[in-house]
């Protein structure tokens, strides 16, 4: 029926269930809340509670805690570096990373949004804007920023098939991620030519029929 969606057709049935329990008890219902769940306020992106004036808390949200507990924004396997979303870093007086024996470098983290975010996030609070630059006169020994490498198009264990009428299948492979030059290996083996060093790959095989 046309303007019955889901909305219109269950608030009122839901306040004709109220107005049945209060005039059946004839007073109002009590809190059913277990008693380890409470009132919290939490920080995004990292999930969990920081100081007013953080610059770390982009987003405060109140929230509800069981067992005041504040488990940190889980993030997606291979989506991250071994860092997660966390950035400890050294910095210096005009606020650029620098390495760790670097004169008046001061231990910093930053915390910043999971990568998959990333394209739907205002420029300002992208990493590339939240992350300050390396200094010039005592840079930092590695860049943290990168993201790390990841090969899309096959997985580890996966059941290829190949397509009818067809004797070999061809899976094109890529990498996002990372830093500095690409090497190809397959079965343990570099793999010979100028594509060697190209950001993607196409992997031929041939189907061996055990039917």
């Amino acid at each position: 029926m046309v303007g019955q969606f889901g909305f219109a057709s269950a608030v009122p049935l839901l306040n004709q269930v109220n107005n049945l329990l209060l005039a059946h008890t004839g007073r109002l219902p009590e809190d059913p809340r277990p008693q380890t769940v409470s009132r919290g306020v939490i920080c995004w992106p990292g999930g969990q509670t920081l100081p007013a004036g953080d610059s770390n808390c982009r987003r405060r949200l109140a929230t509800w805690l069981l067992d005041d507990s504040q488990p940190p924004t889980l993030l997606l396997p291979e989506q991250e570096d071994i860092n997660g979303i966390r950035f400890p870093v050294w910095l210096d007086d005009t606020g650029r990373r620098v390495a760790a024996d670097c004169p008046q470098a001061r231990a910093h983290t930053f915390i910043v949004w999971p990568r998959p975010l990333e394209p739907w996030l205002p420029p300002a609070e992208r990493r590339s804007a939240r992350l300050p630059a390396a200094s010039d006169h005592c840079p930092p020994l590695q860049g943290n920023d990168a993201a790390p490498l990841m090969l899309s198009g096959v997985r580890d264990g996966a059941v290829i098939r190949q397509l009818p009428g067809q004797e070999n299948v061809t899976l094109p492979v890529s990498t996002t991620g990372g830093k500095g030059r690409r090497w190809w290996f397959l079965n343990g083996e570099p793999v010979n030519g100028e594509n060697n060093r190209l950001s993607y790959y196409s992997i031929s095989l041939d189907v061996i029929n055990l039917s």
